[in-house]
């Protein structure tokens, strides 16, 4: 049993037998990948925005990338399923709800990168998210080096003989839920969802692969605002802004039916931010009908 604990997991002891061969058959992660595209209306989001930012100074302006953090570590909290992740062979939960993203210095293409990995409770309001993205983020553009910056920086000029090695005996760790927490905390890609917003620099959001490294089952890239043909109820083509994501997912860790029903209390709370003001609405508030009728 001491070899089932892991410092940034809980072990799932109660799944289907299924389940817990699954990982025997599917071995690594993106083998396991599923990919999962979702338009989502923001006309009601971008009214929001405005109503909310209206006579704010440009430092605590709210932005789109915002409520979608906000949006993502709520879901998860409702949703808890989501949040967990195979090593191993065996399926575990994370003790957090965690973000990683890419942090680009400056808009140009010679720009320094670094990543950012922000933990929640998923009780946020959309403003305690800007808070902690602010605080995160901040460091990162005035070229203050975080731990995973001082980590490659460490690495980066070894011998591959050596960074070979490194790099085995951190899969061997992993695998024997042997990490040491120090490296695990260093590393983004330990986290429960890895974002990527395509949509700052106005372009669609990519199929993106997961990290076989670390223990994302989620990657969530986030399109281009734009106004796409839309049916209405009654059954008219008009136009809408939208957003388009796509989601990849590690079957493993979660089936179908539970994400789907999950796609949809985020999408809800995404169109209509206001709610994530109440961090009491529970899933049956949210989408009290599932699945919807046909």
């Amino acid at each position: 049993m001491a070899f089932r604990q892991r410092r940034d997991g809980r072990y799932v002891d109660d799944l289907p037998a299924l389940r817990r061969i699954v990982p025997y058959l599917m071995r690594t992660r993106i083998g396991s990948q599923v990919f999962f595209p979702q338009r989502i209306e923001v006309d009601g989001l971008l009214a929001w925005l405005e109503e909310t930012n209206a006579g704010r100074p440009h430092e605590e302006r709210v932005t789109l990338f915002h409520v979608f953090l906000a949006a993502i570590a709520r879901t998860l909290r409702l949703r808890p399923e989501m949040n967990r992740f195979v090593a191993g062979r065996r399926t575990y939960e994370h003790t957090d709800i965690s973000i990683s993203f890419v942090v680009k210095q400056g808009m140009r293409d010679d720009a320094p990168e670094s990543e950012a990995r922000l933990v929640f409770t998923g009780r946020e309001s959309v403003d305690d998210v800007r808070r902690l993205v602010d605080a995160g983020v901040h460091g990162k553009r005035e070229h203050e080096r975080g731990g995973d910056d001082r980590l490659v920086d460490f690495f980066a000029s070894w011998p591959r003989p050596v960074l070979n090695g490194i790099a085995g005996s951190i899969r061997w760790l992993d695998y024997h839920n042997l990490m040491p927490a120090a490296l695990t905390g260093a590393i983004p890609l330990y986290t429960s969802v890895y974002v990527v917003n395509t949509g700052s620099i106005g372009v669609a959001p990519p199929f993106h692969h997961l990290y076989e490294p670390g223990s994302a089952s989620i990657f969530v890239a986030i399109g281009r605002v734009a106004p796409q043909p839309v049916v209405d109820d009654g059954g008219q083509v008009v136009a809408r802004t939208c957003v388009d994501l796509v989601y990849t997912l590690d079957e493993r860790a979660s089936d179908g039916f539970y994400f789907a029903r999950t796609a949809e209390v985020f999408r809800r709370l995404v169109s209509e931010p206001a709610l994530l003001a109440d961090p009491d609405l529970t899933v049956d508030d949210l989408v009290p009908v599932w699945p919807p009728p046909r």
